[in-house]
């Protein structure tokens, strides 16, 4: 989403497998045991040579490149401590860069089998994970996926896991973590890595049309106007309301409009009431009109108009005043504008919101 001026911003996008920087050159590192000299392999000091920074770059360029049959003795000389080299600082890198390559999937999936939630929560194990997940056949993926059950909430609150739930069911679309996240929704939205996973699992399972009313009820069912009040939890709410089902986008309508005046004012609580703007019917728009600009045609003092006063001096809510002027319609937006000006003075965002309306 793109955050307001003056908003915080939403957890960060990053992509669901976590950029892999490369170790830095080392200035006095000498080169380990059977290191690549020359380009060649350094057959019984692979996994040496993959823990130093240097030896762990020559790798991962020169492996790549090699026959099928030497990859087949790399691979077999690497198995046994593929677990070890995913959570090493170096190592990672290599087995990463490795993971697109079917002649070493079983050796990997070997690896990992058994230890998913733990390489998951590790910062350099949930990257490789991630990268064998996306290269991984269909069925070995769901197979280590289906390790997730049961610590689906464990891993979404953990600052790497919650990456790796990301990734493992864009590969999967599992419905379990649909169903966990679902259960637990209400408690990972309040934290910043559990919202990340709601907002992408939200999108993801309502764009491969898989079902997501369960998520979108408990969201409902709990304190739905604290949520899209809360710094991490409004995010899931505008992903709920983006996504929702017909019946369930407007019974999140009728539950949040009531309050809309109450969430411009608030930091993070504006973000959801434009959204709530760019929902609403006709009808529900003519109600939030009058709550703040009175009913039409008739002379107003503009001490009547409390609401508007309010919108425009507030660093938040005179956004989502801008919204709501952008959906009215000929004659009622040229009497809303004029109201605004005559309220324009030198301590509200009065002339930023006019000059906002006339290059919209």
């Amino acid at each position: 989403f793109t955050p307001q001026k003056g908003a915080a911003a939403p957890p960060p996008q990053q992509p669901q497998q976590q950029p892999q920087q490369q170790p830095p050159p080392q200035r006095g590192t000498s080169s380990p045991p059977g290191a690549t000299a020359g380009g060649k392999v350094p057959w019984g000091s692979l996994v040496a040579t993959a823990m130093d920074p240097k030896g762990s770059r020559e790798l991962q360029q020169l492996l790549p490149k090699l026959s099928k049959g030497q990859l087949a003795r790399a691979r077999d000389e690497l198995a046994p401590h593929m677990h070890a080299l995913s959570r090493h600082t170096f190592g990672n890198y290599l087995v990463s860069k490795l993971a697109p390559l079917a002649p070493m999937h079983a050796a990997l999936a070997a690896a990992f089998r058994g230890r998913v939630v733990e390489l998951l929560c590790h910062a350099q194990g949930s990257r490789v994970v991630q990268a064998y997940l996306a290269a991984a056949a269909p069925a070995e993926a769901e197979s280590l996926v289906s390790e997730l059950d049961g610590h689906v909430v464990e891993c979404a609150l953990d600052t790497h896991g919650s990456w790796g739930v990301c990734v493992a069911f864009r590969h999967t679309h599992a419905p379990f973590l649909v169903a966990q996240v679902a259960k637990h929704v209400a408690a990972l939205c309040t934290q910043q890595h559990g919202v990340r996973v709601v907002q992408q699992l939200l999108h993801e399972a309502a764009s491969a049309g898989m079902d997501i009313s369960a998520a979108v009820g408990s969201l409902l069912e709990g304190e739905l106007g604290y949520l899209a009040a809360h710094p991490f939890g409004n995010y899931a709410v505008q992903a709920a309301l983006r996504h929702a089902v017909p019946s369930q986008r407007v019974a999140m309508l009728d539950a949040l409009l009531p309050s809309i005046l109450a969430l411009s004012g608030s930091k993070h609580g504006s973000n959801v009431a434009e959204m709530l703007l760019m929902l609403a019917s006709v009808e529900q728009l003519e109600a939030v009109r009058r709550q703040i600009f009175g009913p039409p045609d008739t002379p107003v003092d503009l001490a009547e108009l409390p609401q508007l006063r309010a919108l425009m001096s507030s660093p938040f809510g005179n956004y989502v005043l801008q919204a709501l002027l952008r959906k009215l319609k000929d004659g009622r937006r040229s009497a809303a504008l004029q109201l605004v000006e005559r309220h324009i003075s030198d301590d509200n965002f009065g002339r930023a919101i006019l000059a906002a309306a006339s290059s919209a």
